[in-house]
């Protein structure tokens, strides 16, 4: 990749002007000394060491601007271009082009997870004191944390539970660190985790009761080669595959039109 050969700041430097080539077509020297809190001088060598590895003609320097532009022949240098890179863009020009909702979700204990992790890589079960949404107190069991996952938004702990007699997925930020993790012992008697390790293989489309035009923005939407569009998902994440994609909202975007399981080859249920 371009800029390999140099330190580490500056070669983020030149992949930023890589960006900003990309997204905005045009540069200056202001824009590294914002960004990075450089000198004049020291931008001035950015954009010459920039100039040196890019095509003759893939800039163009307009003196009235003093701004860089990129011509129809510029290529990027360095990475694929992302929608989070142009993201961390939009984020710098401080809400006036761009904003976003609070994340609600984004409370992820320490105290938490590091028990919750360390009892998964030593194949222990521990003792928690739990808030389902289903009960109004919390109660107190004993799980064997087996694996994590998540739905995009949050981290989700799948564990057996051993007063269930099942496996259950957990919300870890409804363990109460302050009264869990008391007790650990070995997690035995775990039997195999089938859902986790069968594929549910799921053909998508746009919904039935959309328009034929409405259909093809969604085919785009979602990323369809073609009709339809097959995706693979463990079996025990479907209920969060649902939701996460709208198949069981009143009025969905998306159906499944087939769907069927696959038992994954060589799958174990170790850890």
């Amino acid at each position: 990749m371009a800029f390999d050969d140099l330190k580490h700041a500056q070669r983020e430097r030149l992949e930023y002007l890589d960006r900003l080539f990309f997204w905005d077509g045009a540069a200056t020297r202001s824009c590294l000394t914002e960004r990075f809190g450089i000198s004049n001088p020291q931008a001035a060598l950015d954009f010459k060491a920039y100039l040196q590895a890019s095509a003759a003609n893939a800039l163009r320097y307009d003196a009235s601007s003093r701004r860089y532009f990129a011509t129809k022949h510029f290529s990027r240098l360095a990475g694929r271009p992302t929608i989070a890179e142009l993201e961390e863009l939009l984020g710098e020009r401080h809400g006036t082009v761009f904003d976003s909702l609070p994340d609600l979700q984004r409370s992820q204990n320490v105290r938490v997870f590091r028990p919750l992790y360390r009892a998964v890589q030593n194949g222990e079960a521990v003792q928690i004191v739990y808030q389902s949404m289903r009960k109004p107190e919390p109660e107190r069991r004993w799980i064997a944390p087996l694996r994590f996952a998540s739905d995009g938004l949050r981290l989700h702990l799948r564990a057996w539970c051993y007063e269930r007699g099942e496996f259950r997925d957990f919300v870890p930020s409804r363990i109460d660190p302050s009264q869990s993790f008391r007790g650990t012992r070995e997690a035995r008697g775990v039997p195999r985790d089938d859902d986790w390790f069968t594929w549910a293989i799921l053909k998508l489309k746009p919904h039935r009761d959309l328009s034929e035009s409405q259909r093809r923005v969604v085919r785009i939407e979602f990323g369809f080669d073609g009709e339809t569009r097959e995706v693979r998902v463990r079996k025990a994440l479907e209920f969060y595959t649902n939701r996460r994609w709208g198949l069981d909202q009143e009025k969905p975007r998306l159906e499944c039109a087939s769907r069927k399981y696959e038992t994954m080859t060589g799958a174990s249920n170790e850890i």
